[in-house]
């Protein structure tokens, strides 16, 4: 497990940076952990049928080998969402940062530091894991851990593996987020899983109740697993998220 080959599920898929030009109204969409942007690019395809611009950057350390994960850091990770977010601002009137799981902390995070953020869509926010501060001590003895996870016929492109340095910057991710919950104000959107086996089920209720937006709502979709964008209730998370950004807009 120490040296692994490619290890990529899914390689056919294009999991690589897009960027769709379009109107006024920019979204920001970021992946999860391990993941690609093919974890996001059934929403884009919704989205753009409303002429929205969206940009999904590929997170630095993933879409390549999972030793390229172990190489990077949060600041990392963030400074690729934050450069998203920028290029946004630039050409849009109203941007909005949308996220899974990891990619939803990051949305959260460059929230935090961007008051002009018009909204935030969180699916399956990663803010606890259950045993992530493992990875902490792991990462100094163990490169990479199984996923061990049930095969399914979602689009999901990613790593077969997790990288536990990577995980540990994760864990410390998690962390930052936390703390900074508090400073955020803007109208936001959280959506959790019945069926996610990878996060706490607390924590859309953690960061509903630490943000301090007046118009926060917590939509919990009791047929999903973690990869909500890719999964069966995918059409009505889409809906929900169209009718959230038309309604800031």
């Amino acid at each position: 497990m120490d040296n692994p080959t490619h290890m990529m599920k899914n390689a056919h898929l294009d999991g690589d940076a897009f960027l769709i030009e379009g109107n006024h109204v920019g979204v920001v969409l970021l992946h999860g952990f391990t993941a690609t942007t093919a974890e996001v690019r059934l929403l884009a395809d919704y989205l753009r049928g409303f002429g929205y611009t969206l940009s999904a950057p590929l997170l630095p350390g993933h879409g390549t080998q999972p030793e390229e994960l172990n190489k990077t850091s949060w600041i990392d990770w963030y400074e690729a969402a934050e450069r998203a977010y920028l290029e946004l601002r630039g050409k849009c009137t109203k941007v909005f940062v949308c996220g899974e799981s990891m990619g939803a902390l990051l949305a959260l995070l460059v929230a935090s530091r961007y008051a002009q953020v018009d909204g935030i869509i969180t699916v399956a926010p990663a803010l606890k894991i259950r045993g992530i501060e493992l990875s902490r001590v792991m990462q100094y003895f163990v490169k990479f851990r199984a996923k061990n996870q049930a095969e399914d016929n979602l689009p999901w492109k990613g790593y077969t593996v997790y990288p536990m340095r990577g995980l540990a910057q994760l864990a410390k991710l998690q962390n930052i987020v936390q703390k900074e919950l508090d400073n955020i104000t803007q109208p936001l959107l959280v959506f959790m899983g019945g069926k996610d086996a990878s996060i706490h089920p607390e924590s859309g209720k953690i960061i509903i109740d630490a943000v301090r937006s007046s118009e926060k709502e917590l939509i919990y979709m009791p047929y999903s697993p973690h990869v909500m964008l890719l999964a069966e209730d995918k059409e009505a998370i889409f809906q929900k998220i169209y009718e959230f950004i038309e309604a800031h807009c």
